[in-house]
């Protein structure tokens, strides 16, 4: 979360203080404070809430790790300068959504979305999105998909691959879903196959801030197809 006071002045930042309001009376809380070249966290923040800005350029924005539901709400950045009684402020608000699940199932054959979307206040713009297949043996990661904001086509094309193995396998089966303008870098997967059970890890770019979310996906076939085929082999028998 960003808090950055633009100012010509050289004066040294002497305390930067967050706190979170999650819109009910007397539920503001503090998140973090700096303070005498300390940074604290506090509370339910400990551990979570770290200083990231550069102070000494009038920087103290926040990162704010493990995100949960609670941490819902308007954070409120006050930042002073030496000698100075004016208070530059800043508000920030912070929606958090569902956690999409990281593990399902789907049948041979059928089509699945896979969300990664990078939750961000940050008005940067996505500069790359990976996507990246692992079965679980060693050297055995493959690309799903690369998206790279300078290059016109971000699916599929042999030449954008990089030297990855088995690098054609989910070429024509696999999607940008997601609109790379709202941070959504989501796929969907068409024609699964029981080669495709294993890990998948999306890693989105937005400036020099990283996400990364990794999805398990098992694969099984359709049970009217083992149906079919114990009913064949059961004619088979008569005969």
């Amino acid at each position: 979360m960003g808090c950055v006071l633009q100012s010509t002045e050289e004066k040294q930042v002497t305390k930067v203080d967050w706190m979170l309001s999650s819109g009910e009376p007397a539920q503001d809380e503090y998140v973090l404070y700096y303070y005498a070249d300390l940074n604290v966290s506090v509370g339910r923040f400990q551990n979570r809430a770290w200083l990231v800005g550069d102070i000494s350029r009038h920087d103290g924005s926040l990162l704010l790790q493990d995100v949960q539901e609670a941490d819902q709400g308007n954070y409120t950045c006050e930042m002073r300068l030496k000698r100075e009684s004016l208070v530059f402020k800043k508000i920030v608000v912070l929606h958090v959504l569902p956690q999409e699940p990281k593990e399902f199932t789907v049948h041979v054959g059928d089509s699945t979305r896979m969300g990664c979307v990078f939750q961000s206040t940050d008005k940067k713009q996505v500069t790359r999105v990976d996507w990246i297949f692992s079965s679980g043996e060693p050297a055995k990661e493959e690309a799903v998909l690369r998206y790279h904001h300078k290059l016109k086509i971000p699916v599929g094309s042999p030449q954008n691959w990089g030297n990855f193995q088995n690098q054609g396998r989910f070429q024509n089966r696999v999607n940008l879903l997601g609109d790379i303008s709202q941070n959504d870098g989501s796929i969907m997967l068409q024609g699964v196959k029981e080669s495709d059970r294993g890990t998948y890890t999306c890693t989105i770019h937005l400036g020099n801030l990283v996400f990364r979310k990794t999805i398990v996906l098992h694969v099984i076939q359709e049970e009217y197809q083992n149906q079919k085929w114990r009913g064949f082999l059961a004619k088979g028998s008569i005969f």
